[in-house]
């Protein structure tokens, strides 16, 4: 079940990234040329409109995963409801699962050939529609008062505050590298995403790019240390961390687990919390990798804080490692 879920989720999360993507760099250039001259001004407000598109477009298309075409309609409007009754991404989320699901309900019911014609473009929109409006509803008096409790705590944070939810954000992300915890971690931004808060997905970056980068330098510190193999994935771990992809630093964790997790861990989190004390800020995912550091708010923040990971864990790591994990790294590449 958790499975399904999850495929249903990363369906709709894959179809809203260039929304997020193309809204975050428009609203960042519209701050770069300056909000006070017009163009500026209106490339800031073309991005914000398109950042709105976010909540609609995760709710529609999870309910398309789950429902074929017919969910889309049922999905897209859902998810306007979603966001104009203040319960953001967590509120598209949860309605998107249900359009799929009522939609798929409203397939299932019996027709005369004649009326069955009008089903797909009347019968199950409305009734979707209606049903996931009265959905929204009932689960936006609980959720809409604490998204805006969220928003405001968020928005309140400084300090050792900024430090604390950096740190736990960068970690989770770097925990499991792309595992059930990172997803947690990269929900939560994105739903601060959606609410015009731009810290959390700082930290998002770090704990993304800051496992692959670290790993790929201690291979180059510490040579000894580190398999024939281990060293010829250097270049692709790397390339794959400024890509945005933290998975390239699976093949070390495996290796060596107990040297390499809590590492990427607390490293990460470390440079995340620094990243945010320092003002940095993210309007746009961090999926795109390092080639969108320009169109960060606080970009050389970000690359300190960044930075400071990736030496913290290629320094731990090769401090940790002995040459005698050597053997235990190929032992476990052969076995794959």
């Amino acid at each position: 079940m958790w499975n399904t879920a999850k495929k249903h989720l990363m369906t709709g999360v894959s179809y809203m990234i260039p929304i997020v993507v193309a809204g975050g760099i428009l609203l960042s250039l519209g701050v770069i040329i300056g909000e006070e001259t017009m163009i500026g001004e209106k490339l800031a407000d073309y991005g914000v409109w398109v950042l709105g598109l976010m909540v609609p477009m995760i709710a529609g298309y999870i309910s398309y995963s789950i429902a074929d075409r017919p969910g889309i309609a049922v999905g897209l409007a859902s998810g306007v409801f979603a966001a104009e009754l203040g319960t953001g991404y967590i509120g598209g989320i949860l309605v998107g699962f249900f359009a799929g699901w009522i939609t798929n309900q409203l397939k299932k019911i019996p027709l005369h050939p004649n009326i069955a014609v009008i089903k797909p473009i009347m019968i199950i929109p409305v009734l979707g529609i209606g049903a996931s409006a009265i959905f929204m509803t009932i689960i936006s008096l609980p959720l809409a008062p604490a998204m805006t409790g969220l928003e405001n705590w968020l928005n309140s944070m400084e300090g050792n505050n900024l430090l604390i939810l950096g740190f736990i954000i960068a970690a989770m992300m770097a925990f499991d590298m792309g595992g059930p915890v990172n997803k947690i971690a990269l929900a939560f931004c994105y739903a601060t995403l959606a609410e015009g808060i731009y810290a959390p997905m700082a930290a998002c970056w770090i704990g993304i790019m800051g496992a692959p980068l670290g790993l790929s330098l201690a291979t180059l510190l510490f040579p000894n240390k580190f398999s024939k193999s281990e060293k010829t994935n250097a270049i692709p771990a790397a390339l794959m961390g400024t890509l945005g992809i933290t998975e390239g630093a699976i093949p070390y964790a495996v290796a060596t687990p107990l040297k390499v997790i809590p590492v990427i861990t607390i490293g990460s989190g470390i440079g995340g919390g620094i990243a945010l004390i320092l003002g940095a800020q993210s309007p746009i995912p961090a999926a795109i990798g390092i080639w969108g550091l320009p169109f960060v708010n606080g970009p050389f923040m970000l690359l300190i804080g960044l930075l400071i990971a990736v030496i913290i864990i290629a320094l731990a790591v090769g401090f940790l490692r002995k040459e005698s994990d050597v053997e235990e790294s190929e032992d476990t590449e052969l076995s794959f």
